[in-house]
């Protein structure tokens, strides 16, 4: 069965689908314009915006959904670290519990995905030390980053809170979907218009086993003055599960994109079921594709690595892998750093 938000943000539904479409676009026009006078109303003063006291880095996009903005997040925080920084991660919790408390976590696991959200709860995971701050006011998570001893606040999701300064504004941009095809929420995914590309710091154009030239020439259009990077995803587990059998399922924002990286790391997939986006698993849910895996020969469930920390302790009894990725950005990793230090020493705190 397609998804809403699959039929919904459709770019090209024909006529037809259009004139079923057209009052989520007419909706549109309502959201770019709050949005717009949002934007003004921080840049008149209007709406305060407050300054911490250590550098913020804020790893953001445009659009609904996923477009790698965890990964990239986790990775910059590794690296920092590895640098003698002493990084926290901001996470709104997006959907949880516990997104109207200001929730810590520090011993590398997560206590209740339900609590934290999932990304926290994966990030928690791969960076064991490092403070993960749940709660949707980032100005409460930058003083709190601070108490605990840190020195550099990475926010995760960050592009539109505008209530927080930052000293550097990341920019994640989809490589796959044409910029020009994208349309403001509820017809499309953008959450701003594209003229916000204008505060970005730098761009990562995700997914770019491609040229991706178009998108990186309409990036530099907007924003001329940002460097521009690309981004791929590497699987680091291909040959644990390569040339086994799987029932794959996803409640991301691209489950396709998903299915199509295990079909290259040569795993055989028997069956495919795709969940909306930040989508929590029942108990029956899971026994269901357990079920629809067995019929199908599969000898294990393989799911994203956000959808198994949303599942937490609820798992089937047939075995459950995710493929585990890290960002790959072409050989450009020192240069991203070195724009991100350069502009968190350049703070004065």
């Amino acid at each position: 069965m397609p998804r809403l938000e699959d039929w919904l943000f459709d770019a090209r539904p024909g006529m037809i689908g259009e004139i079923l479409r057209s009052p989520f676009s007419a909706l549109g026009l309502v959201y770019r314009a709050a949005a717009a006078a949002r934007l003004a109303a921080y840049r008149k003063g209007l709406l305060k915006s407050h300054a911490a006291q250590i550098p913020v880095v804020s790893i953001g996009n445009l659009t609904l959904g996923g477009s790698g903005k965890t990964p990239a997040a986790i990775w910059l925080a590794q690296k920092l670290r590895e640098q003698g920084w002493k990084p926290a991660l901001s996470s709104r919790g997006y959907g949880s519990s516990g997104e109207n408390d200001l929730l810590v976590i520090r011993t590398g696991d997560c206590p209740d995905p339900g609590r934290a959200g999932d990304e926290a709860c994966l990030m928690a995971k791969k960076l064991a030390g490092v403070p993960v701050i749940v709660g949707k006011s980032r100005v409460n998570a930058a003083k709190k980053a601070r108490e605990l001893g840190a020195d550099i606040l990475i926010l995760d999701d960050g592009l539109q809170h505008l209530k927080l300064k930052r000293e550097v504004d990341i920019v994640l941009v989809d490589g796959k979907r044409p910029l020009g095809a994208e349309r403001v929420f509820p017809r499309g995914r953008l959450r701003e218009p594209l003229s916000a590309l204008k505060r970005a710091h730098a761009v990562m154009v995700t997914r770019s086993e491609g040229q991706a030239g178009e998108t990186i020439s309409a990036i530099n259009r907007i924003n001329p003055g940002a460097p521009v990077f690309k981004m791929r995803y590497r699987v680091i587990n291909p040959d644990a599960l390569s040339g086994r059998r799987a029932f794959a399922f996803a409640g991301i924002a691209d489950p396709a994109y998903f299915f199509e990286t295990a079909l290259s790391c040569k795993i055989a997939l028997v069956g495919e079921r795709a969940f909306s986006d930040h989508h929590y698993f029942s108990a029956q849910e899971l026994k269901q594709l357990e079920r629809s895996a067995r019929a199908k020969g599969a000898e294990m469930l393989l799911t994203t690595e956000k959808d198994l920390a949303r599942m937490g302790e609820l798992k089937p009894d047939m075995p459950v892998r995710a493929l585990e990725i890290e960002p790959d950005f072409f050989g450009q990793e020192d240069e991203i750093l070195g724009l991100v230090i350069g502009k968190a020493k350049g703070k004065n705190v």
